[in-house]
């Protein structure tokens, strides 16, 4: 035998002893082509797919416990806003029972513009506020436009008046502004 033939054998043989010990490792004998016990086997297999199962069972009460979670939250989120409109509602009711009084023009804007500033106030508590986007450019994700006139004294496109606030939560546009917009005179 040559020595490259004797190489070939030891890697050959060398090759057959690592496979050997995978088997043996993995519960073969170096006799079996097969495995010791199939119950075994299936018993992992079985072992397997009660832990799958039990996954799958966690991950949906996981789901359906979130759900529940998210919707207590917005519960709660609506009835922590609605105790604070309920300050609003006083200040109507008593401007409501003040009308069998005689009262006059003045204190009845200083009831109007209490009330205002109560309800403006929660919404600001809670992150919505109001714009008015006079002398910025047009902008057909933040107002609507309404009316237009024609002007010299700014560019066209321009707001140049508000005719309703627009209001914001955050980022998002929760009611455009209805403006005026000004075109380039001769349009």
């Amino acid at each position: 035998m040559s020595h490259k033939q004797s190489e070939k054998s030891g890697d050959a043989t060398q090759s057959e002893r690592q496979a050997a010990d995978a088997r043996e490792a993995q519960g073969f004998s170096g006799d079996e082509t097969s495995p010791p016990d199939i119950a075994t086997g299936g018993g992992e297999i079985n072992e397997l797919r009660t832990r799958v199962a039990r996954w799958q069972a966690d991950y949906e009460n996981l789901r359906r416990r979130s759900a529940k979670e998210l919707l207590d939250a917005r519960k709660l989120a609506e009835a922590d806003f609605a105790k604070a409109m309920l300050a609003v509602v006083d200040h109507f009711e008593m401007a409501l029972s003040a009308g069998s009084v005689q009262a006059d023009a003045k204190s009845i804007l200083d009831g109007v513009r209490i009330t205002y500033d109560e309800l403006t106030g929660i919404l600001q508590k809670r992150g919505i506020e109001s714009f008015d986007p006079v002398g910025e450019p047009f902008d057909p994700f933040c107002h609507e436009a309404i009316a237009t006139e024609a002007s010299d004294r700014v560019p066209p496109s321009t707001v140049i008046q508000t005719l309703q606030r627009g209001y914001k939560f955050g980022d998002r546009v929760l009611r455009s502004a209805k403006v005026k917009v000004s075109v380039a005179k001769g349009e």
